[in-house]
């Protein structure tokens, strides 16, 4: 009998912290993501080259996101912007909507320009895009649609 007890007690506290674990487990799923990422890449277009360097902060349910770069073929042209945007998670996709784009003086190119080579959430205020962002281990893969768009790795945050 006494052995009963002690296996019906050992059965009771394992299935506690089995419990325990699994909603834990699940809290952590549906954490929204807060980290600090910078990635940097060529972009290749039939007329342009670009260099463009990008740097996400996102914390919970907002974020922002610092986008520079440069044209390879004609290096006048400069761009340099904040965008600042409210996050959602949808199933496995965020719905990143952009509140504010702050232009920088050192900008040399027109909204009309940066368009033909960005997606207009980089450009205007209001305006959405929807991307997968998997963690990996030192980076976090961006997918839009269904193409891997680029990698940006782990910064430390200040």
């Amino acid at each position: 009998m006494r052995h009963y007890r002690a296996s019906v007690y050992v059965l009771c506290v394992c299935l506690f912290l089995t419990l325990i674990l699994a909603g834990y487990s699940l809290w952590q799923r549906y954490q929204p993501l807060e980290f600090t990422c910078k990635a940097n890449f060529v972009q290749h277009h039939a007329d342009e080259k670009l260099y463009v360097s990008l740097t996400y902060r996102i914390s919970k349910d907002s974020g922002m996101l610092s986008m520079n770069g440069r044209s390879i073929t004609n290096g006048a042209n400069k761009f340099n912007r904040k965008i600042f945007f409210n996050i959602e998670k949808r199933n496995k996709v965020y719905h990143l909507h952009s509140v504010n784009n702050v232009v920088f003086p050192d900008e040399t190119v027109n909204n009309s320009w940066l368009e033909k080579y960005e997606p207009l959430f980089f450009v205007y205020p209001k305006k959405d895009i929807y991307v997968k962002i998997l963690e990996q281990q030192n980076s976090y893969l961006f997918i839009f649609s269904t193409l891997p768009a680029y990698v940006c790795h782990k910064q430390k945050i200040l």
